[in-house]
């Protein structure tokens, strides 16, 4: 629940009747929280550089009208490349982040279908959010986590999150056969004009 309140305040999340310990007594309206906590478990380990995903069910609204949906979501934090000597030192940054969910797009063939809008979103920073559409409907969030978040949370730099609906993620083309080409490919053409 405390989780919950930071990422969405001011909205109810739904309370388990029975739940397992007092940590767990809200029913997740999505997955950056787990992904968050799973973030703080590594950075405290010393692992500067750190890139996770989950894929599983949120739910959202009271139990009238309760929807659960798939989710895919990241979180990225630290370095861009791995230690190495001829490597920069240069931190993730928001387009990073963005070429990694346009490959995930891309994988399902229809990358040219998805807009990356401005938009706002109580946990990501007002400046570096981005809407995912697909034909004008919302399908997921990008950017970076809210800088009064972070200071919340103890991270002392930038996090990036994204959250997909899986269903949208898998609703891709399939790629479609042509016919090769009956001409033999030609690596070196030569036109003399000989007296």
């Amino acid at each position: 629940p405390k989780l919950f309140e930071l990422f969405n305040p001011g909205v109810q999340p739904l309370m388990l009747a029975n739940p397992i310990s007092a940590d767990m007594a809200a029913m997740r309206s999505s997955l950056w929280p787990g992904l968050v906590k799973a973030l703080q478990h590594n950075l405290n380990r010393q692992q500067g550089r750190v890139r996770l995903f989950e894929s599983g069910l949120r739910f959202v609204g009271q139990l009238e009208e309760l929807k659960q949906e798939a989710m895919l979501a990241g979180v990225v934090c630290g370095k861009r490349l791995p230690e190495a000597w001829a490597h920069g030192r240069d931190g993730v940054d928001f387009y990073d982040v963005k070429a990694d969910v346009e490959a995930l797009l891309g994988a399902a063939g229809a990358l040219d279908g998805y807009d990356f809008v401005p938009g706002e979103h109580n946990a990501l920073h007002p400046g570096q959010t981005a809407r995912i559409e697909r034909d004008g409907q919302l399908v997921g969030y990008l950017g970076a986590i809210h800088p009064e978040l972070a200071k919340a949370l103890d991270l002392d730099q930038p996090v990036f999150v994204f959250e997909l609906v899986l269903a949208e993620v898998m609703r891709g083309r399939l790629p479609k056969f042509r016919e090769l080409s009956r001409f033999p490919e030609v690596r070196r053409d030569l036109a003399l004009l000989v007296d």
